[in-house]
């Protein structure tokens, strides 16, 4: 049984980029035999080759017999890594798993179920461990999945530039060049770390983060999109609506992007088919008493009557309202009644049903008319109460 992973068209295929970019301080992550790190080592000050595998680092020791900027690390990624490098390389494994393969063929060639988990776990934590201006060399195959790889770079923030391709008999190889994202520069100034994308809309990318020990969100605006002033205006309301407690904590505003606290919890529609009558009917009060307070402020947040991810609930039945991008003042606020023609929804009223709160829909209609006419505490007490009965 072979241990070691020996050079092969992938080592070599790489090895040729590293003589351009090795400089400073090196991490080889999943080193093998060294290889990668001895040639790193004739142009950096010093290099480190990391390795699960105790025998690999064994053999690479007696490989670089007598080169003293080297050393070698029994560590599973960067779990026994300290400090930042100017250039990372990585060949990992990262072919897709085959059923009965044994412990060492899965740690030398296998990226996981489907060729890509073990380099989507190197990215989730290598800006860490990367200089500002540094540089990662990674190899990956055609059979890892090539636009798998592209979104993972993308969600970690990482732009990327293909240095090398080369095709076998069943598949091609490919070496590319990642470096941080101007996004990612400016959030590590201000102390954000551990920034992944989690959605993408028309107008806005969302990324969750931690920043003074808090989760936070980043908000900021896609490049393609022609909005102008979104970002900057959803930034502003959240400030004015978190004096009313409504919508996350506000924390600053960038260029292009603006910052408030994470909050972990649950969509109003997966909630909805998760709780029980009480949870929901204090809640549905909740929502509603904020959208009065919107139409109050003669403003429209807009999108109420389809909040599907507008709208979170946290373990503790606080309700979150999300997105602001699109509000704006407005002589004729819609907020509660936009909410209402959700709660008509045959599907939302069946779902209702069937825990045991009922609500007749004329009737809601009928005070949803009056309350349009009349935006009073009076009228909205009726819908509440037409609904939490």
């Amino acid at each position: 049984m072979i241990e070691i992973y020996e050079p092969r068209e992938d080592t070599f295929l790489i090895l040729k980029e590293i003589k351009r970019y090795a400089k400073g301080r090196v991490l080889d992550m999943g080193t093998g035999s060294g290889v990668l790190a001895i040639e790193a080592a004739r142009k950096a000050k010093n290099v480190i080759g990391a390795d699960i595998n105790k025998k690999a680092l064994d053999y690479a020791r007696k490989k670089s017999t007598g080169i003293k900027n080297i050393k070698f690390v029994h560590s599973d990624l960067f779990k026994n890594i300290k400090g930042k490098f100017d250039l990372i390389i990585f060949n990992p494994p990262y072919l897709p798993e085959e059923k009965g393969e044994d412990k060492w063929t899965r740690l030398q060639v296998s990226g996981g179920k489907k060729g890509h988990e073990v380099l989507e776990r190197f990215f989730e934590k290598a800006n860490d461990y990367l200089t500002r201006d540094g540089k990662i060399l990674v190899l990956f195959s055609s059979l890892t999945n090539k636009e798998k790889v592209h979104e993972i770079l993308g969600d970690y923030s990482f732009n990327y530039q293909k240095l090398a391709e080369e095709s076998f008999d069943f598949e091609k190889l490919f070496v590319y060049l990642a470096e941080k994202s101007e996004l990612l520069k400016g959030l590590e100034e201000k102390g954000i770390s551990d920034v992944k994308k989690i959605a993408k809309g028309h107008r806005g990318v969302i990324y969750k983060a931690e920043w003074k020990r808090k989760k936070i969100v980043i908000k900021k605006q896609r490049p393609e999109s022609e909005a102008v002033g979104r970002i900057q205006n959803e930034a502003k309301w959240l400030k004015i609506l978190n004096k009313k407690k409504i919508g996350p904590r506000f924390r600053f505003l960038a260029e292009d992007y603006f910052v408030y606290d994470y909050v972990e919890g649950e969509f109003l529609p997966s909630f909805l088919e998760k709780e029980g009558k009480n949870s929901i009917k204090k809640v549905l009060a909740e929502i509603m008493r904020q959208c009065f307070v919107l139409d109050k402020m003669n403003i429209n947040k807009e999108e109420m009557h389809r909040p599907l991810k507008h709208v979170l609930i946290d373990d503790k039945l606080n309700v979150v309202m999300l997105d602001f991008e699109r509000m704006h003042y407005t002589d004729k606020p819609k907020n509660l009644t936009q909410f209402l023609q959700y709660l008509k929804r045959n599907f939302i009223i069946k779902l209702l049903r069937g825990k045991g709160l009922k609500y007749n829909r004329m009737q809601l209609l009928k005070f949803a008319k009056h309350y349009k006419k009349n935006i009073s505490e009076k009228n909205f007490k009726e819908i509440v109460k037409s609904i939490s009965s």
